[in-house]
């Protein structure tokens, strides 16, 4: 099968699967499939946290993947970061001695990671492992590149989804966890819904978890150490409840929490434009494939040349976006 019918076949399978964990599972499925010499996929995920591991093929990628976030090192977090798409022929380099002896004794010769951009996430990347010396060559690197975009727009659906669908469970919590306050202490919703909140407060947990709480152990919001220790036999230690502090403490905290919010704030932009230059590298490098594609000739050259037009158009823009932020907070 051609790869342009490939991708677009498999952008329908993923496009079709019922869950998240469904369509993360099969992006690592497909890629293995797809590409030609990928033994093992992985598949490596940064949201509000660090990377973490989502999705495998085999024992193999799960523990590669876990060895480079250990380490702290590796071709997936590169290519996650800011490095793009990195194709490692020989782990003997030196380059990265906490992951590659590892991977090596695993019977791993080569990996080819590629970036997955999307608003939806800080990192991501696709990991493919190969246990051949040279399985990797410019026609697997390009393929896996252009399978990438498809599969950030996957991902990005599928998680999206998924947010959605959390947040209708929350609000049924809630109005569950206000219901039963409502007949408890005989309140109106407003009331039950502000004790609810004060006991998030107090005990510096999310007003959701302070809901299911309520719902499945019937504790009340006003029993500070109860939720306290319910939290805590869910969910492990927290931080548990605010003591009165003094006005130097409370200063000093105003203090770190302004500087913990201006960090936060460089952070979000440095993320933004290493996002938006990261997606005009990838459309970059979609465009190159098909325009490769119309260049053989053959009757999808109409087709390919359609599609590198559009990724053309969608790289300038982004290019566009990344030199107005750029300007506009005057990084260089």
């Amino acid at each position: 099968m051609e790869p342009a019918r490939a991708l677009a076949d498999a952008a329908r399978e993923l496009a079709a699967q019922a869950t998240l964990s469904a369509t993360l599972d099969r992006i690592v499925a497909l890629a293995k499939t797809l590409v030609p010499g990928a033994d093992s996929v992985g598949l490596v995920l940064a949201r509000s946290g660090g990377l973490r591991s989502v999705a495998a093929t085999d024992r193999l990628a799960a523990d590669c993947d876990t060895a480079q976030l250990e380490a702290g090192e590796g071709p997936c977090l590169g290519a996650a970061g800011e490095e793009g798409t990195l194709l490692v022929v020989d782990l003997a380099d030196g380059r990265w001695p906490g992951f590659a002896a590892g991977a090596v004794r695993r019977g791993v010769h080569e990996v080819l990671a590629c970036p997955l951009v999307g608003g939806e996430w800080t990192g991501a990347a696709l990991s493919l492992y190969a246990v051949a010396p040279g399985a990797f060559d410019h026609r697997a690197q390009d393929l896996a590149d252009l399978y990438a975009v498809h599969a950030a727009v996957a991902m990005q659906s599928a998680l999206r989804a998924d947010d959605l669908r959390l947040a209708v469970v929350s609000r049924e919590t809630i109005g569950r966890a206000v219901g039963i306050l409502m007949q408890r202490h005989h309140l109106t919703a407003r009331q039950a819904f502000v004790l609810l909140s004060r006991a998030s407060q107090r005990v510096n947990i999310k007003v959701r978890h302070v809901a299911d709480l309520v719902v499945t152990t019937g504790v009340d919001p006003d029993d500070t150490a109860e939720l306290v220790r319910l939290a805590e036999r869910v969910a492990g230690p927290r931080r548990g409840v605010r003591s009165r502090a003094s006005t130097a403490e409370q200063v000093e905290a105003a203090r770190l929490r302004a500087e913990s919010a201006a960090s936060r704030a460089a952070d979000a932009l440095h993320r933004s434009v290493t996002t938006l230059l990261s997606v005009a590298r990838a459309h970059e490098r979609a465009a190159a494939v098909h325009l490769r594609a119309a260049a053989a000739g053959g009757a999808d050259a109409g087709y390919h040349r359609r599609r590198a037009a559009e990724h053309q158009r969608a790289a300038a823009a982004a290019r566009r976006t990344l030199r107005a932020r750029r300007d506009g907070s005057g990084t260089g």
